[in-house]
């Protein structure tokens, strides 16, 4: 292994650069962790870290732009023209706080040693200027083999940090590699622990299963572990009777619907056999594909993705997509004709925005190539999806400000005092509007106005 495959050829050279700087300055230098491991694997490498035997305030004074990322810790993150690389000192971590953060560091000479703190083998090589290997527990076998295994006790390794058993199961299902019975057997019996994990950090663990290459394979080791049932966020007192039924600590309301997936109700399965064939961005579309297959109402979706402290934009999206999934339903299920389907289509759309029914629209394009079903429908479910396309497509204004004519205006013309009416009609124009129905010009729009109050019979206001 002499030479690096992939990587980018400029941060190759400057992480070299980096590496040569600190060995003719005495010291020992190692590129390690995912580096190393994604260039075994040949997978695109994006970052490069650095090991070191130097003290931090020694690799400050060897170059010229650093950053003390994590000082106390040993990390400086070093600047090499517009490249940036965490360069750490080899170290040693014990006294572990809340099976999360070590109480304290201890530098060491040993690259050895270092590699000995980390999580699994595959993530314990280090490799040097040179291409050679340091691999102390035969972590490049372990990735040829497709395991995951780690590094010295598994037990021990989850006592430290107990977010190394999510990590685990995302190994696994990014990789399509299998955990070792030693390493599985220690995350069953320590899966308490992680209750003692910011909900954040397993939000990131799960987002980065659900957007991964095999979701549905990490949904399932989560569900055969027993993990989820044990983060923070899914603690609580608002446990049903049929959730703790189910074993293990019972979850909070928050979490309830998560814990269908884990326990008893099975999800719908055309919506997780598309789940893998979505794109990962924007990710609203796979997690609404999930609260569905959980069964989670759109009312709900927000606030239970909020719980888990996703992003806003993240929660309202998937939520967006979910109600309009089911403000679409009830329109095809009650609208008898196409005219009527396309009206309905329209007014969902001013609704809820071009936006997201155009997520929609491509989330179900994925949901009819992954369901099972006969000639017939899929024709149909295509036929229809074509035709959403299509209006979709011919809308041309969402908003009121689109509108060629102001509320005021609209006052004017019908001689009315304002009242809810004003707005009930501004939004009729709107969808008129929208509907291609009448065009967007202002003096077409209000002689509707005047015409529409002349057939009601409501008198002008003097």
């Amino acid at each position: 292994m002499n030479r690096w495959s992939q990587v980018d050829p400029l941060m190759l050279a400057q992480g070299e650069n980096v590496l040569r700087v600190l060995r003719d300055g005495g010291h020992q230098a190692f590129f390690v962790g995912g580096c190393v491991r994604d260039e075994l694997m040949d997978r695109p490498v994006h970052d490069m870290d650095i090991a070191t035997s130097a003290r931090p305030d020694e690799v400050v004074r060897l170059f010229d732009r650093t950053v003390p990322t994590g000082i106390q810790h040993g990390t400086v993150t070093v600047l090499m023209e517009d490249q940036a690389f965490e360069v750490t000192t080899f170290r040693r971590e014990s006294d572990y706080a809340d099976h999360r953060r070590p109480g304290s560091v201890e530098f060491v000479d040993a690259v050895t040693e270092d590699l000995q703190r980390r999580d699994f083998t595959m993530n314990a090589i280090a490799r040097g200027l040179d291409g050679e290997l340091i691999d102390p527990f035969d972590g490049r076998s372990d990735i040829e083999r497709g395991l995951i295994r780690c590094v010295g006790v598994a037990e021990e390794r989850f006592e430290e940090d107990a977010l190394r058993m999510m990590r685990a199961v995302r190994f696994a299902s990014t990789f399509g590699f299998r955990p070792v019975k030693s390493l599985w057997k220690a995350l069953l019996d320590g899966r308490d622990k992680l209750s003692c994990i910011a909900t954040e950090r397993v939000r990131m663990e799960m987002e980065k299963i659900v957007l991964g290459p095999d979701p549905l394979r990490g949904l399932a080791l989560l569900e055969r572990s027993g993990l989820f049932r044990h983060a923070k966020a899914a603690q609580g007192p608002a446990a049903t009777e049929a959730e703790a039924d189910a074993g293990g600590e019972a979850p909070g309301a928050e979490a309830a619907l998560a814990q269908r997936l884990l326990h008893r109700e099975p999800p719908r399965r055309a919506l997780l056999a598309a789940l893998p064939l979505l794109e990962p961005a924007p990710p609203a579309q796979r997690w609404s594909l999930l609260l569905q297959a959980l069964g989670a109402p759109g009312e709900a979706a927000s606030p239970l993705l909020k719980s888990w402290t996703f992003p806003n934009q993240t929660a309202q999206e998937a939520a967006g997509i979910v109600r309009f999934d089911e403000a679409w339903e009830a329109v095809h299920a009650g609208a008898p004709g196409e005219r009527e389907q396309r009206r309905g289509w329209i007014g969902l759309q001013v609704a809820f925005g071009r936006e997201t029914a155009g997520l929609w629209l491509r989330r179900q394009q994925t949901v009819l190539q992954a369901a099972s079903g006969d000639d017939a429908w899929r024709q149909a479910g295509q036929a229809m999806l074509t035709r959403a396309a299509q209006w979709h497509r011919e809308v041309q204004v969402h908003t009121l400000k689109e509108l060629a004519v102001s509320g005021g205006e609209v006052l004017q013309a019908a001689e009315r005092k304002g009242g809810p009416w004003l707005s009930e009609l501004l939004r009729e124009l709107l969808l008129a509007v929208a509907a291609g129905e009448l065009p967007n010009d202002r003096q077409t729009l209000l002689d509707h106005v005047k015409t529409g109050v002349k057939e009601d019979g409501s008198k002008s206001v003097d």
